[in-house]
């Protein structure tokens, strides 16, 4: 019975200490190592020697649309191997063979074999390669254009990294400064300057900023998971940040505008590749037979040459050729979307980056405002000279204009990588 009693109260007294004190005294405070509820979740470690060309390559290596490079150069090849032939078409064999035995009876007998080869029609040739280079073309523009998509995702996630990471930090340090102030209060509630409610306050706030330090920690592993299932790395780059692009403007080598461009000459080759096939091809045909009258007769072996040349129906090969006509204007169509989409997103980035750089002006003067007076809230509660509600006030101003500033700089950061992606760079 004793035994449980004293169980008892070491629970009560852990339990005290547990409230009233700090979890522990090492957190970051403005640069200073800071304790912090433990998390399940550890998180990626920030390598100084991992390099953003590195983290490019294994999210290329892991990108989805990493065989697509392989079909358009087997596209590319396949119609350079047939724009190379010297004949439209696969060649034809034929071959016949007549008697009467079941007829007649006579002896008559005849066999013929033939071998029959479509001609190139007139620029139809030139047509096929000029279809080979454009398929080329595309299967090059298609290699920037998927790095560029690669490169946005990793820029987004890298910018999500560091947000979140900013986030947690200044969870980190609210918690520090949460628990100095209640470390205070607790000094002036046994000198007897302060009634209980006043530290039980302090200790209110403490537990708000562990919960923001809890919900800033889950948002940090969230971004994280987001970067390795891009990745594949456990490790991240120390430091990410891009310099304003040399490029000021839209310009028709943009990746993805290149690969419009290519997929419209294509569709234009192939529109020109229909009309011909719908005007059909002149047919030649060179064969041998071997024949006879009756079994008396001789047998009689020939060499024979046949010419078939379509003409007319103009009517027809419009008809044939519309789904390629189509086609060509939807690839137009697609062409000046993406140039006005592109062009629109690049002023819409250009105008909330000018907005943004008078926003962290004034950002950066309200923070090192709300700096001085926390600073001086502190002092003043500590020495006596004020209670703790304008000093809890204060201290969540402060921490507020110090999250703004910072979010507002790194939103200038992902926006800068925005317009560099906007343009057409890459990393």
């Amino acid at each position: 019975m004793k035994a449980l009693l004293f169980f008892g109260r070491c629970c009560a007294v852990l339990s005290a200490v547990a409230i009233a004190l700090p979890a522990t005294a090492a957190a970051v405070h403005d640069g200073e190592a800071v304790d912090h509820p433990h998390t399940e979740h550890p998180h990626l470690a920030a390598s100084p020697t991992l390099t953003i060309e590195q983290v490019l390559n294994a999210a290329l290596r892991l990108a989805p649309e990493q065989s697509m490079g392989n079909a358009y150069q087997q596209q590319a090849t396949s119609q350079q191997q047939v724009s190379r032939r010297i004949i439209a078409g696969r060649p034809r064999l034929n071959a016949s063979y007549w008697d009467d035995q079941n007829a007649d009876d006579t002896g008559l007998r005849e066999m013929e074999l033939g071998l029959e080869v479509d001609l190139w029609r007139w620029g139809e040739r030139s047509n096929a390669k000029s279809l080979a280079r454009s398929y080329a073309s595309g299967a090059d523009a298609w290699q920037d254009y998927q790095q560029l998509i690669v490169v946005g995702r990793l820029r987004n996630a890298l910018h999500q990294l560091n947000a979140s990471t900013a986030r947690r930090e200044h969870a980190v340090n609210a918690v520090a400064d949460a628990q100095a102030l209640l470390a205070v209060s607790e000094k002036r509630l046994r000198a007897g300057d302060i009634s209980r409610a006043a530290r039980m306050q302090s200790e209110a706030l403490l537990l708000e900023a562990r919960q923001q330090l809890l919900n800033a920690d889950a948002e940090l592993v969230d971004a994280e998971r987001l970067y390795i299932t891009l990745t594949g790395l456990r490790q991240r780059p120390a430091q990410f940040s891009e310099s304003p692009p040399a490029r000021q403007n839209i310009s028709t080598q943009h990746p993805r505008l290149r690969l419009l461009l290519a997929k419209r000459q294509q569709q234009q080759d192939r529109l020109n590749q229909a009309r011909h096939a719908a005007a059909g091809n002149t047919t030649l045909a060179i064969g041998v037979r071997r024949e006879r009258g009756s079994n008396i007769e001789p047998e009689i072996e020939s060499l024979g040459l046949s010419l078939s040349i379509p003409f007319g129906g103009a009517s027809y090969t419009a008809a044939a050729s519309s789904n390629a006509a189509i086609a060509l204007s939807d690839a137009d169509v697609a062409l000046k979307q993406a140039q006005q989409q592109l062009q629109q997103r690049f002023h819409e980035v250009e105008h909330e980056l000018d907005v943004i750089a008078e926003s962290i002006t004034y950002a950066k003067q309200s923070r090192d405002l709300s700096k001085r007076q926390w600073q001086m809230a502190k002092k003043a509660f500590a020495t006596g000279e004020s209670d703790i509600r304008p000093t809890i006030v204060a201290l969540q101003h402060y921490r507020a204009s110090q999250l703004q500033w910072q979010l507002l700089t790194l939103r200038q950061q992902a926006l800068i990588s925005s317009l560099r992606q906007t343009v057409g760079e890459t990393l």
